[in-house]
């Protein structure tokens, strides 16, 4: 009986850490005029270099069966440790380049690109080149307009200094010298309020500084859903050891601005299975057109 009992719970823990679940927000805005329906937004958030299946094989197929026009990739793809990120990378090459792919640094990215300097071979810059070689858009303190007929959207990159994160050996906050970040508006512009200002930014609990610069979306990830997700309750612990944190999954209202934040795909998660958000983007004047299938 014992036996079965175990049996069991590792099937229930092996279940928790690889069946993948998708969330759907629907989202309105005045300044989307799309009549050919939504606009189709697939976050991948803290991979942790995990794969699920041969090549990403699993994760892969659900993204091209979910289209999207957009990719969002939210930080944290890699570890620290991993001296190689081949598990982003395979689902790069899977998707072939049929879906333009934004990525910001998560604090493992950052971490590993400091760390590299006591490696003999400095993998994170090859892992880098590899990912703009094969297109994939990263964000650096910069942004990037996209056009969708006549609608225009700038996504906009953050990197998240290196102060912000507790989790990350000191040897390598001095190695950074990163100053707090208190204002944006010694990063990015004034935004253009006529625009879909979209934000990617790792962390979500620097929402004050996105929402006081005027970000009319923020997609973040790195607090894992809270690792355990408690019934009523939510998250139960953030990487930053704080016990039930503000923004752990869901669509947050923070003035005009929506926060998104993915539970995420990687780490040890209880009763929080692997997270791929979908946000499909409406406007707020009556389609004409169903989305494409």
């Amino acid at each position: 009986m014992i036996g079965i009992i175990l049996g069991g719970l590792l099937l229930f823990f092996y279940f928790e850490q690889n069946s993948l679940s998708t969330t759907t927000y629907r989202l309105k805005t005045d300044k989307l005029k799309r009549e050919d329906g939504p606009l189709r937004i697939v976050q991948l958030s803290d991979l942790h270099a995990k794969s699920f299946g041969s090549k990403n094989g699993r994760l892969v197929k659900k993204i091209k069966k979910l289209n999207p026009d957009l990719i969002f990739a939210t930080g944290d793809l890699v570890s620290s440790t991993d001296l190689h990120g081949t598990p982003f990378l395979d689902i790069v090459d899977g998707l072939k380049g049929q879906y333009p792919i934004f990525y910001i640094e998560g604090n493992h990215e950052t971490t590993a690109k400091y760390d590299q300097l006591t490696h003999s071979t400095p993998w994170y810059d090859e892992y880098v080149k590899q990912l703009t070689d094969k297109g994939v858009i990263m964000l650096d303190n910069t942004f990037q307009s996209v056009r969708f007929g006549r609608e225009k959207i700038v996504i906009y990159g953050l990197t998240i200094p290196l102060t912000h994160y507790e989790a990350v050996p000191q040897s390598i906050k001095d190695c950074a010298h990163h100053q707090e970040m208190t204002d944006l508006a010694h990063v990015f512009p004034i935004l253009d309020p006529s625009s879909v200002n979209i934000l990617l930014a790792h962390s979500p609990f620097l929402a004050p500084l996105y929402e006081k610069h005027g970000f009319d979306y923020v997609y973040s990830g790195h607090v894992h859903g809270g690792v355990l997700r408690l019934p009523f309750v939510g998250g139960l612990l953030s990487p930053e050891r704080k016990f039930f944190p503000t923004y752990s999954s869901g669509v947050y209202s923070i003035g005009q601005m929506k926060l998104i934040v993915s539970r995420g795909l990687g780490r040890l998660r209880l009763f929080n299975r692997p997270h791929l958000v979908v946000v499909d983007m409406t406007s707020n004047q009556i389609l004409k057109k169903p989305r494409r299938c």
